[in-house]
Formats: structure tokens, sequence, C-alpha cells
């Protein structure tokens, strides 16, 4: 029986019906209770109930209908939506993501069973590795999910339930700051060896000090980028390499913001040395091996990753973007011009991520907020 009489006060006849019974949520597997008390007749509890039900019904059997996987999901999202609306190294460094840590394990079941539990455990299965790559695995999975919920596959994601834990294995603030010493170390052992390849890894690094743009718009450069009579830098465009081989490398001129596409000072000694590469470098290409054809920028973060190993030291080519927000804000530059060489669409990625402000600096603030007494 799931309809019951229940006393009112504030009904004539001095009860009213309520209607109640259980039911399996079809998401989440859970056993559930609806109630809904106030009717004032047997006949319009009936009909309420019957009405409730075939709606609970309705929803259990159109997203059962759907025998779709949580791997289709994905290769549908990446068809439909992600070449369309995500950069192309996104697009890459998810699928990489996907592939790794999703696909075996969650790719194969039906996206309309999917449910709490299931996320749960997942996470609960990765707590041995690192908490960044959790936080990016979910982010993926919503992603998947949203997608999902725009099919009309499921109707809820229950990932904001889901708890992620992890190892910290990211480096402190100062490690993401190389120190003068050790890049000129590393200029030094790439002179040692010298070849075409490496006098444009020299090239290259000589550029992401100056400016601090990412590897990805170094090794995209052209000579006509360089204004040299009004000293500036056109950045408007990037490398696609993730997962490319050479002869695959492409340049796009759809970057990570709108933002990032921008005019930039050239710093004097910058234009020094890169007037005196295109005296001996002819190709339209900055970057580029001796036939003048695009390198592959992942050669130079493996080289990168091989000397500072031998030299023992932490150096990789990020860190030069993070060391110049840090020279500029270390040297009193205004923060809106840090935040425009940097090219960042929000002031505070700026300051939350690529300012790294020492022990000293902090006393210094601290000092001239309260002088020392004569």
């Amino acid at each position: 029986m799931s309809i019951r009489q229940r006393k009112s006060k504030k009904s004539r006849t001095g009860f009213t019906y309520q209607v109640y019974f259980n039911y399996v949520d079809s998401l989440s597997g859970n056993r559930k209770k609806f109630s809904k008390s106030g009717f004032l007749s047997y006949e319009d509890a009936q009909l309420y109930e019957k009405k409730k039900k075939i709606e609970l019904n309705t929803t259990q059997n159109y997203i059962k209908k759907y025998k779709i996987t949580l791997h289709q999901v994905f290769e549908e999202w990446l068809e439909l939506e992600a070449k369309y609306y995500y950069q192309d190294n996104t697009i890459i460094d998810y699928n990489n993501r996907y592939q790794k840590h999703i696909k075996n394990r969650l790719g194969n079941i039906l996206i309309c069973e999917i449910n709490y539990k299931v996320f749960q455990s997942f996470f609960n299965e990765n707590a041995n590795i690192g908490i960044n790559t959790n936080h990016k695995l979910k982010d993926i999975l919503n992603v998947i999910i949203n997608f999902g919920i725009k099919c009309n596959y499921i109707d809820q994601n229950p990932l904001h339930l889901v708890h992620i834990s992890g190892k910290n294995k990211s480096r402190t603030r100062d490690s993401l700051v190389y120190k003068d010493k050790d890049f000129f170390n590393i200029i030094d052992e790439l002179r040692k060896k010298p070849s075409d390849k490496r006098n444009a890894y020299i090239i290259a690094l000589y550029i992401g000090r100056y400016t601090g743009l990412r590897i990805s718009e170094v090794f995209a450069l052209d000579k006509n980028d360089f204004d040299f009579d009004n000293q500036l830098i056109y950045v408007s465009k990037k490398m696609i390499y993730a997962n490319k081989t050479r002869q695959e490398l492409t340049v796009s001129s759809k970057m990570k913001s709108k933002a990032s596409k921008s005019v930039l000072p050239f710093h004097q000694d910058l234009q020094e040395i890169i007037l005196n590469w295109f005296k001996i470098h002819p190709h339209k290409h900055v970057i580029s091996d001796k036939h003048g054809k695009y390198l592959n920028p992942k050669q130079l973060e493996y080289t990168l990753w091989k000397i500072s190993k031998e030299l023992g030291i932490h150096f990789h080519f990020h860190m030069l973007r993070h060391t110049l927000a840090t020279r500029l804000i270390n040297s009193g530059a205004e923060l809106k011009a840090n935040q425009e060489i940097l090219r960042h669409s929000n002031i505070t990625t700026t300051m939350n991520i690529y300012t790294h402000i020492n022990e000293s600096n902090k006393r210094d603030a601290l000092y001239k907020a309260f002088p020392k007494s004569e």
C-alpha cells in the first residue's frame, strides 16, 4: 500500500492522504524514498501516484535505452566538440591522460551506470599518484560527463560529490626560479658540442630568458616577427608538437588565450644576440635545423633534462617564464606591465602562479612598511 491516511487539523475532514513509496535511482543505483502529503481525497492521491511513477519510470527507461559507454562518449566529444572549442595541446593532453589512466578502468562501463560509487572508487585507487594528476583526471571526466548530459545520455553529474586525494608531488615555488649561474652553465654545456641544432637551442633559451615566451611560441617564431627598428617582437602563433614527429610539426595561430597574441618590447641584449644569429642563420624560421626545417621542442626539453641531470641542478624551459615574472616584480615593475609582458588574461594568474617572492624580498617589504628607528 503506497497511499495512507494522515491526521490533519487544517482539513475539514480531520485528515489528508499521503503518497509514499520506495524506488531505485537509475543513476546512483541507490534506494530512495518518495513522499508527498496534503491530498484531500484518496482519488487525488492515487492519480498523483500514477503520474509520479510514470515520470520516474520514463526517466529510468529513457536513460537505459542508450547503451553507450564512457569511451564512446569521449570519442564523440573529441569529434563533435573538442576540435572546435579546445586548444590542440589541451586535446592532446586530455587524450594522453585518458588513454593512460581512464580508458582501461572506466571506458567500457555504460555511461548510464556510472555513479558516485564508481567515481569515488576510481579516485580512491589513485591515492598513490600525484594529487595534481587526479585533479586533471577529474577535469577530463567532468568534460565527458557534461557532454553526455548535453547529449541526453544522462541527466546529472555526480563528480561534484567525489573527494580527490593523492600525493603532493609539486615542487616548491622557489624551485621554479633558476639561478643565473645555472642558466649560463647550461649554455656552456651546449657550446661544448657545437652543432646547428644546439646553436638554435641556445637562441631559444635566450629568447625565453628575455621574453618569457612559452617554448611552443619560441619555436614558432619567424624572422619577420622581430622588428629591430621599433624594438618590438610580434607574438601571434605557436607550434603544435605534442605526440608529433618532426615531419608532423605544424604552427597554429590559435593561441592559449586572446591575451597570448601580443607585441613585446625587444630588450637590447637580446637584439644583439638575435642580430648575430641572423647573420649566420639564413633561414626563415628562427629556430630550425641547417635545412631550415622546424625543430621539435621535445628534443630541447630532453636535452635540458639530460644536461641538468649531469650538472646536478633543476632546470626546465618553463622556468624562464617564472623567473622573468619574478624579476619584474622584484625590480619594482608595475603589476599591469608584468601582466602584459607575460600576456595573462587575468592579473591574478601573474601574481599567484608566476611570481616567487623569497624571504629577503618579504623582509625588505616589511621594513619599507615599518622603517627602522634611527
